[in-house]
């Protein structure tokens, strides 16, 4: 029981945790094509996964052509304050998904594993039920975890739209892969 509590607690903390982790600094990557003409990669630094990044921290990586102006970074930055906006209605809290999963992976562990053992006699189809459900929850758990990160997807994916409705700024969205 008390291993059970230390796994509960440690993941705990990594949901806490997560909530303060942030983008580091933007980073400015000149592009000289071989004619001359320039272009600029405006990356954020990231030290932490994408699922441990508190929503608000979030930051659109794009490219423009030449330098960047204040301008455009102005234009990214009221993209972005939308974007985390839109991202947090369309999308449920960290906690939801996390726990959503764990209990639909818990749940069919418990059927999954319930039914298997009556394959056998003599033994406790709940008992092994309720192993199967332990297992499978801290399993659907942590890919709840995992797929925070396409709360980045999706905001990178608002971004892009939000800045192609104005293409006078001239900044184009660069996007991750949501795995």
């Amino acid at each position: 029981m008390k291993n059970v509590l230390c796994r509960i607690a440690i993941l705990a903390s990594i949901i806490v945790l997560g909530a303060c982790a942030t983008q580091g600094e933007r980073i400015n990557i000149p592009i000289t094509m071989p004619d001359g003409e320039r272009a600029t990669i405006v990356a954020n630094n990231q030290s932490a996964p994408d699922w441990m990044l508190a929503q608000g921290s979030l930051k659109v990586n794009y490219l423009v052509k030449g330098d960047v102006t204040a301008k455009q970074i102005a234009a990214v930055v009221e993209a972005e304050r939308a974007c985390r906006i839109f991202t947090g209605t369309v999308r449920p809290s960290n906690l939801v998904a996390v726990l959503a999963n764990g209990a639909l992976y818990a749940a069919a562990g418990f059927v999954g594993v319930g039914l298997g053992a009556k394959a056998f006699t003599g033994v406790s189809s709940s008992a092994y039920g309720k192993y199967g459900a332990a297992a499978s929850g801290f399993a659907g758990a942590a890919n709840g975890i995992v797929t925070l990160g396409g709360q980045t997807y999706t905001f990178e994916n608002c971004g892009r739209e939000v800045l192609t409705l104005f293409p006078g700024y001239e900044v184009k969205v660069l996007q991750k892969s949501p795995y």
